[in-house]
């Protein structure tokens, strides 16, 4: 097959630039350097640990050069529009009375500029596409998630971000192999992630990958800081290791992948509903032995031991969606048919155990508080979590109609603590209010009633957040 030279690094975005970008180099409108330096300090706490789309070193250069091409512009505007989703700043909505509006100045910016750079893609216009479908996800805007992940895979795999860079150029600089393979990972898993949450399709064919995974090196101090003109505050960068800590992220979503190719696609045999839809358990012990594998690989520091050493939210955050991942496994196989001749009870019980996991760290997560930022460290997670919860919060209605009285009044709690969870992160993404009616949907379909009223759990929650708001204005 022919390479070109755009499949080792791209062409330079000044070689080709359209007319239509030239206003936004002219005037880049970006914020002031204090806001600048908040939010791009959010980014590297909450977003970079899993969407890390550029390397510290080059992007920084690149900040204090001013090399504000098109497609820097574009990255910028979109990491502002998601870092802003984690910040208390009323400013940065654009109508202060909807948390939901938060980000879109930014959002806007960055689809006007990527209107102008569609014909010269290059590195940072792929990674802005992650950041800006990450931002779309859980605020309304789903098929734009969509629509942008997809448009990310196609550059990248224009310019040959998918292959293994030692094939297609053995003397590339090693800081540019990484930047490649960091951007095209993070793609990956938002690929994955996106599939998952929407139901739609996987963009990228594994069989078509042969790039390798980031090394985590940064050949020009990973530790730098630095203070954008005379800013207040130290723009500090990425925490160490979080690019090494993201490899094992990816890996759990290749997993995922192949457990929705597998049992979830429309011409796989899981779903069919033929007599050998729920026989053939080779997908199930394949895939529970990857899973299995991925979890007893995992280094100490990634290692989850109880709720009660309070691990950081990356850590939390992993688990949560391997515990998913190995809902999606078993629950095709965890309900009892004329067609299942394996243990059911097997695969209910694999289920009921990760989705009790999954809302115990969520509500972990949700009574104690972010070190950084005064709200509950649930409103510190990536849309992500909305489905997470919404896949362990099926599992638990399915059990309160279980025959066994004491799964079925577990099960009721449990389904409590998810809408509760739901009801928090519903201020950061509006979807989890979407999934949490959803549930109560179900609920009333099934006739299920909870230990307690679900509305007057709402308004106890929102009386909570009043009071904050209110001792926040003082």
């Amino acid at each position: 097959m022919f390479y070109n030279r755009r499949h080792w690094g791209g062409y330079s975005i000044r070689e080709r630039e359209q007319p239509e970008a030239r206003k936004f180099v002219e005037n880049p409108d970006l914020p002031s350097p204090e806001v600048m330096t908040k939010l791009l300090n959010l980014y590297f706490i909450y977003v970079h640990p899993f969407a890390p789309v550029f390397v510290w070193s080059k992007f920084l250069k690149r900040l204090q050069n001013r090399d504000y091409s098109p497609s820097f512009l574009f990255v910028l505007n979109s990491i502002f529009a998601l870092a802003s989703r984690f910040s208390d700043d009323l400013s940065f909505r654009t109508d202060p009375t909807k948390p939901q509006t938060i980000g879109v100045k930014f959002a806007e910016k960055a689809k006007a500029i990527l209107d102008t750079i569609y014909d010269a893609p290059d590195m940072y216009c792929v990674g802005g596409l992650v950041i800006l479908s990450y931002q779309q996800m859980g605020t309304g805007g789903g098929y734009r998630a969509w629509m942008f992940i997809g448009l990310a895979i196609r550059m990248a795999q224009h310019l040959g971000l998918h292959r293994d860079c030692m094939k297609l150029n053995p003397h590339m600089p090693a800081l540019d192999r990484e930047e490649r393979n960091r951007i095209w990972w993070a793609c990956f898993v938002a690929d994955r992630l996106v599939s998952a949450t929407f139901g739609g399709p996987q963009g990228i064919n594994e069989h078509d990958v042969d790039a390798t995974y980031p090394e985590g090196i940064d050949e020009e101090n990973t530790l730098l800081e630095y203070r954008l003109d005379n800013a207040p505050i130290m723009l500090t960068g990425p925490s160490p290791h979080s690019e090494k800590n993201f490899v094992y992220l990816a890996s759990l979503t290749r997993i995922m992948g192949r457990v929705l190719v597998s049992l979830y696609s429309p011409l796989s045999k899981a779903s069919s509903l033929s007599s050998l839809s729920m026989t053939n358990p080779a997908p199930l012990e394949q895939l529970d032995k990857e899973l299995t594998d991925w979890l007893l690989t995992l280094p100490p520091h990634l290692q989850f031991r109880s709720v009660q050493q309070e691990p950081g939210t990356f850590v939390s955050t992993l688990h949560m969606m391997f515990y998913a991942t190995l809902i999606l496994l078993h629950r095709p196989y965890s309900h009892q048919s004329p067609h299942n001749t394996n243990d059911w009870t097997i695969s209910l019980s694999i289920c009921t155990s990760a989705a009790n996991n999954t809302i115990e760290i969520a509500s972990n997560l949700m009574r104690t508080t972010d070190e950084h930022r005064d709200v509950p460290r649930l409103k510190c997670l990536l849309h992500m979590a909305v489905f997470i919860f919404f896949t362990a919060g099926l599992v638990h209605i399915n059990n309160c109609t279980s025959l066994d009285p004491v799964l079925a009044a577990s099960a009721k709690l449990r389904t409590v603590e998810t809408l509760r969870c739901l009801n928090v992160i519903e201020d950061v993404w509006i979807s989890g209010k979407w999934c949490g009616n959803n549930i109560k949907n179900l609920l009333k379909s099934r006739n299920i009633e909870l230990p307690c009223s679900v509305e007057g759990m709402k308004s106890e929650d929102q009386k909570k957040k009043k009071k904050k708001k209110k001792n926040f204005f003082v």
